[in-house]
């Protein structure tokens, strides 16, 4: 589902430069309760970022509801856990940045925009 979220998703309109996925869903040990930890690095552009955020929210409602289908089980908060960076994030490899090129459980890039 993370590699459908960040195929599906437009790049221009939300000001993305990148998708990844991180922890259990990362791994392939999420369990029925897992959230899927997105980290979108972003423009400086609090309109695309509002947008995006509307976006993803959509879908984390409705994955918490498919994984209600699936499982029975519901977290009532959504699927998705998502982390914004921006370009200043990864010049100083602050908090989830430095997970794009880490040596010990790195990010897995979905999708980069050219560019």
């Amino acid at each position: 589902m993370a590699q459908l979220i960040a195929d599906k998703m437009d790049l221009d309109r939300f000001g993305v430069k990148a998708v990844y996925v991180l922890g259990s869903t990362k791994n392939a040990t999420a369990g029925w309760g897992s959230d899927i930890d997105l980290m979108i690095h972003v423009e400086d552009n609090l309109d695309k970022i509002e947008k995006l955020k509307s976006w993803i929210e959509g879908w984390s409602y409705c994955l918490d509801e498919f994984n209600h289908f699936l499982t029975g089980q519901r977290t009532g908060v959504g699927l998705i856990d998502l982390h914004l960076i921006t370009d200043q994030d990864v010049r100083e490899k602050t908090s989830f940045a430095v997970k794009i090129n880490a040596v010990d459980d790195p990010a897995r890039a979905l999708r980069i925009r050219k560019g």
